[in-house]
């Protein structure tokens, strides 16, 4: 098969993968498939994607037909395991010797295409993981295990739900396609640059303002996206040549937008589908989840904020004139409407809708209004025969076949928003054409978000080897019980005087060992991946150390995504760099350190379950004051790690701005108070600093690191 031939055929794939999810997201299953069915469909199609987008490297017509026999096994592999999931050796667990091949090869096949997509370090992990099961009674305890069969190791993963048709895949196939597909048709209707134009217009004329206009717009595309990757890339190509034309430097840029890319996937409403996974495994609602993610994902990004204005103020960058940013009026006018599905999803989630059907709906009422707006601005007669047609034919097949009422609803909803605005964009005049969104963009759409999706769905089933790993062997236990046993050690050395505070000092010591954990285990994942082995392997340490669940949850998933940060392996950052033109390493350097001003953040919401709305009985003015001291924190933080305040810091300035960070975790009153005249007297010093250099008339401009 030439490489014409599989490209076209992965285009073709991808849009059927994309319509199969859409359409059980609102109509259930197909007859005869089944929930264990459907995660083989949703992974057997990636698996084919994979070897079809991701050919074998080498200019050889050998590799061509490597990867489409590896493309035809992966479907083969996969309807055989689909045919004989109720088969009598697969039941009794007793495989023939046609099921044991089935099953190598479905592992086989997965880990080349995990290589293929998200790279070596999962590949390597997943090794280490399978050399444990089988080495296992060859170690001391407490690693040691006697588990060691090769027939139940390939039957596990391939053919129950303790492997690879796991949690993780299974959250991939019925909550975080349909939002990928929801954020591609999103993306598809030009709402990234909406979103750059908007936020452009609101930062742009302030210092720094095209890095601070990132930092805004990635994080409403990041909590969509579910990929920092995929968001680095899409608001990169628009923000880092701005960045860089202000003053920016190339891996400056570079790493600002990776640090934005990525911590939109703690931003709610989405968080870059790990709320969905967090309901499985920590038993709260989506309406909690998102309402106790909220404070610490805002405080994040202001945290982003203040280091890129310390930058820009270090560097004496300044922002963009005011004839060189879009128009607001002009922007909402042209593309406004795509606010509208985002706060439909939103209000469904919260009324207590299925994730599926939320996203759902959602994408119905993107796609009416964004081909409605164009219709109806152009060919307006058109536009609303079209209109009617939807919404009859959509009635029809309520009474006919069961459709959903809401279908007809939200093509209603958005046939009125798209000529509401069709209507307004007339009285503006020409300027104000929306964009067009025909057949072509929505193919493009629906192509774009299985390619977003195979990172996922791969990751995902990989994970869950490791999953499967961890729970048959027992080591779910073992670490957790590490941790503990190490923070007691810590804790055990603490002076007699000091006995009351033991602990909490335990606390700390488990949040610490807990940090480093979660930044070793998420180093080259992407975060889906991270938070399902964080969720398995360390969350639990904290939940028995008497944190609440979800402050546990939120905890890990926060340094999961700072591990997708960390260099050297940084993928985030190899996409920026190569759109800023600069070194990799250097970006992922800066990417890590404009994250690292809310570094201490989850410490402040572990000890405070105030900043996650837990505690029903805090009023609003404490949990004001907790999030200002939060704030304070942060602050103090991010001055001494960029060195300045007003003006720059010395050595001993540092010191003190990182003790009043670091005091301001407790959630204290007599802690809270040293934190902040600490930062006082500090802001105080730099006020005269820069009053007696503006005196001496010296006025400077430093270099960024």
């Amino acid at each position: 098969m030439n490489k014409r031939l599989m490209l076209g055929t992965g285009m073709v794939l991808c849009v059927l993968l994309s319509v199969y999810h859409f359409y059980t997201a609102g109509f259930g299953y197909f007859p005869g498939v089944g929930t264990r069915s459907h995660l083989v469909i949703h992974l057997t199609a990636g698996l084919c994607l994979v070897y079809l987008l991701y050919p074998t490297s080498g200019r050889h017509s050998w590799s061509q037909w490597l990867d489409t026999a590896l493309a035809i096994t992966s479907a083969a592999v996969g309807l055989y395991v689909f045919i004989n999931l109720q088969s009598a050796s697969i039941i009794s667990a007793r495989m023939d010797s046609l099921d044991y091949t089935a099953a190598v090869l479905l592992v086989l096949l997965l880990l080349e295409a995990t290589r293929r997509v998200v790279g070596l370090p999962l590949v390597i992990i997943a090794g280490v993981f399978i050399a444990y099961f089988f080495l296992g009674e060859y170690l001391v305890y407490p690693f040691g295990h006697s588990r060691a069969e090769l027939e139940r190791f390939f039957y596990e993963m391939s053919f129950t739900t303790s492997g690879i048709f796991g949690t993780p895949l299974s959250v991939s196939a019925n909550y975080v396609f349909i939002f990928i597909l929801f954020g591609a048709v999103l993306e598809a209707t030009g709402a990234g640059r909406m979103f750059i134009d908007l936020a452009l217009r609101a930062f742009g004329r302030y210092r720094g303002g095209p890095a601070k206009a990132a930092v805004v717009a990635s994080g409403m595309l990041g909590s969509i996206s579910g990929s920092s990757t995929a968001n680095a890339v899409t608001t990169g190509t628009f923000t880092i040549p701005l960045m860089k034309k202000v003053g920016f430097k190339p891996h400056v840029a570079g790493g600002i937008e990776v640090a934005a890319s990525s911590s939109g996937q703690l931003l709610p409403p989405i968080m870059g589908a790990a709320a969905f996974l967090m309901i499985e495994y920590t038993g709260h609602s989506y309406a909690e989840i998102i309402r106790s993610a909220f404070i610490p994902a805002i405080l994040s990004y202001i945290a982003i904020l203040v280091m890129v204005h310390f930058e820009a103020s270090r560097g004496g960058i300044l922002g963009l004139k005011k004839e060189e940013l879009a128009s607001g009026r002009r922007t909402l006018l042209r593309q406004g409407y795509l606010i509208v599905p985002v706060i439909v999803l939103v209000w469904l989630l919260a009324e207590g809708k299925t994730v599926g059907n939320a996203a759902f709906y959602a994408t119905v009422i993107l796609l009416v209004i964004a081909y409605l707006a164009h219709q109806f601005r152009s060919r307006l007669p058109v536009g609303l025969m079209l209109a009617g047609i939807l919404a009859a034919a959509a009635y029809t097949l309520h009474w006919l076949l069961g459709w959903q009422m809401e279908i007809t609803v939200m093509i209603v909803i958005g046939s009125a928003v798209a000529l509401l605005f069709a209507l307004l964009q007339r009285r503006a005049g020409s300027w104000a054409d929306p964009v067009k969104f025909g057949y072509k963009e929505l193919i493009a759409g629906l192509e774009l978000a299985a390619r977003n999706a195979l990172a996922v769905i791969v990751a995902c089933a990989t994970a869950g080897i490791l999953i499967g790993v961890v729970n048959l062997t027992g080591f779910s236990s073992k670490l957790p019980q590490l941790i503990i046993s190490f923070s007691q050690d810590i804790a055990g050395l603490v002076p007699p005087f000091a006995a009351a505070y033991t602990d909490e000092i335990q606390l700390y010591a488990a949040l610490v060992l807990t940090v480093i954990a979660c930044l070793i285990l998420g180093l080259g994942l992407p975060t889906t991946a991270t938070y399902v082995i964080l969720a398995a392997m360390v969350a639990p340490a904290l939940i028995r150390l008497d944190m609440p669940v979800l402050s546990a949850h939120l905890f890990v998933l926060y340094y999961g995504i700072l591990a997708d940060d960390t260099p050297p392996i940084n993928l985030p950052a190899y996409a920026t760099a190569g759109i800023a033109k600069a070194d990799p390493i250097r970006t992922g350097v800066q990417g890590f350190k404009f994250d690292s001003a809310a570094l201490l953040l989850p410490f402040a919401f572990a000890t405070n379950p105030n900043l996650l709305l837990l505690n029903p009985e805090a009023g609003i003015g404490t949990i004001a004051l907790n999030i200002l001291t939060a704030l304070v924190g942060i602050i103090a933080l991010a001055a001494c790690i960029q060195g300045w305040l007003l003006e720059r810091m010395n050595k001993l300035e540092r010191l003190v701005s990182f003790i009043a960070a670091l005091v301001l975790i407790h959630g204290s009153w007599i802690t809270d108070l040293i934190g902040v005249v600490l930062l006082l007297a500090l802001t105080g010093i730099s006020f005269h600093k820069r009053k007696k250099n503006r005196t001496h008339g010296l006025y400077y401009k430093n270099t960024s690191v």
